[in-house]
């Protein structure tokens, strides 16, 4: 099939071109450009898909298109036979779709309403933050409109699909099979330095904080001699039971108040990774709270945890979901990683950049694709139960991982889960059954 193009914004066009029908569709093609305004995809019996332009066309090169006043407002909700979804969001464009004898017209930017969600430049155009200096789920377009619960490229990409099989039936699409990526924050790896401090902690829990079933839990570990946050042995085991391959990410660096709970030189640290990587697990990097901007300090928390590793450090995810777009980006690629599962929100969980699969980054200020994968993040455990989040007992949070589970396997993605090493037993409640529940849903 050959692709023609307007050569506005080509690298932009490029770069979700290629995403959308190269790397998710698994489609060859030939891009050309010409001065027709849309995409016009022919296919080799004549036939012909026709993507109405509506953003790119709209600006000059010089200018730009980087300004709040361009995210849109309001969207279409549009439902058609191709459509794999009911309402499905369309953030450019009208939501109609012409038939003619060879040719269908579809005023449906898939192309541009995709790369608004890929690349995250509305966070980049908007000055919200939260106190963590984050993008705030509540500021996106998606909660605005009530879609971050769904993946709304994947939904683009099989209205594509759709579209193309129907006027040329003898495609091709890649194969894909549903897979999970499971992650650990390391963030206290250890709740007693020695077991002589879980007598403090029952006493805390029974003066200050006034619960005695975290103060029975406590101590019942305490007996049993075992730390409540040593939970990496386990962890491994439940992977291991259905398959799964664990990702713990460590944090080498830091000077706040979030950070400092351990040094990875450590001897108990440097056993937990040889034990981490002779059980055929993965260590990755957790940068600390202050360098999501900083690229010096990035690079060297990675060789930090490097000289310590026994195995290279290519992977990981920012503390606190700390993220400035592209700026994090663009570090982790000249740092060399190879791939981050940051995106997704503290305060919700969901699909902040749209999808369910893995995308490479585009710089929106370089205007360049980089070698970096985003595998986007769609759970963390924190979001469902802090009081400040979700607020969610442990029967409803599962019931929304669930759902978040399901939505991805009828797109054959990737599941993205975060569930932090100190987070399976906390302050008088046990996660575990909920934990491997999530598990057997992946599985």
């Amino acid at each position: 099939m050959t692709i023609t193009v307007h050569h506005s914004f080509l690298a932009e066009k490029q770069y979700i071109i290629q995403v959308l029908l190269g790397e998710y569709l698994g489609l060859e093609y030939e891009l050309r450009t010409g001065q027709e305004d849309h995409y016009t995809i022919e296919f080799d019996n004549g036939k012909k898909l026709v993507i109405v332009d509506d953003f790119f066309r709209f600006f000059n090169e010089k200018e730009g298109y980087l300004h709040e006043d361009n995210i849109p407002n309001p969207i279409y909700k549009m439902t058609h036979e191709f459509a794999p979804v009911e309402d499905m969001p369309v953030l450019f464009g009208g939501g109609v779709v012409h038939f003619r004898e060879d040719k269908i017209i579809a005023d449906v930017d898939i192309f541009a309403s995709a790369f608004f969600m890929l690349t995250r430049w509305e966070e980049y155009v908007l000055n919200e933050r939260d106190q963590h200096d984050r993008f705030p789920a509540e500021a996106s377009l998606a909660s605005l409109f009530d879609f971050l619960h769904r993946p709304v490229v994947n939904e683009y990409i099989e209205f594509l699909w759709n579209l193309i099989e129907f006027l040329s039936p003898y495609e091709k699409r890649k194969e894909r099979q549903f897979s999970t990526l499971l992650t650990h924050d390391v963030d206290h790896p250890y709740l007693w330095e020695k077991p002589s401090a879980g007598l403090k902690t029952i006493a805390g829990d029974l003066l200050k904080r006034k619960n005695t079933k975290a103060a029975q839990q406590h101590l019942d570990y305490l007996r049993k001699g075992k730390d409540p946050f040593d939970t990496f042995d386990t962890l491994m085991d439940l992977s291991e039971q259905y398959d799964l391959t664990s990702h713990f990410f460590f944090i080498a660096g830091g000077k706040t108040k979030y950070e400092g709970n351990y040094d990875v030189k450590d001897g108990r640290i440097q056993k937990l990774m040889s034990t981490i990587d002779k059980r055929g697990h993965k260590i990755g990097i957790h940068p600390s709270y202050d360098i999501y901007k900083d690229k010096e300090k990035l690079q060297s928390e990675i060789s930090h945890l490097q000289s310590v590793s026994p195995q290279p450090v290519e992977s990981g995810r920012q503390h606190f979901l700390r993220f400035s777009v592209p700026h994090t980006w663009q570090a982790w690629e000249d740092a060399g990683l190879k791939w981050d599962c940051t995106m997704g929100y503290a305060e919700h969980v969901g699909f902040r950049c749209g999808t369910c699969y893995p995308f490479p980054v585009f710089n929106v200020q370089t205007r360049q694709r980089l070698q970096l994968i985003e595998h986007p993040l769609h759970v963390m455990e924190v979001s469902l139960f802090s009081e400040k989040y979700m607020n969610l007992d442990q029967e409803k949070a599962l019931k929304w991982i669930q759902y978040i589970i399901e939505t991805i396997q009828l797109y054959d993605g990737e599941f993205v889960l975060l569930w932090h090493n100190s987070n399976l037993v906390l302050d008088g409640e046990d996660y575990w059954k909920t934990y491997q529940q999530v598990l057997e849903c992946c599985s």
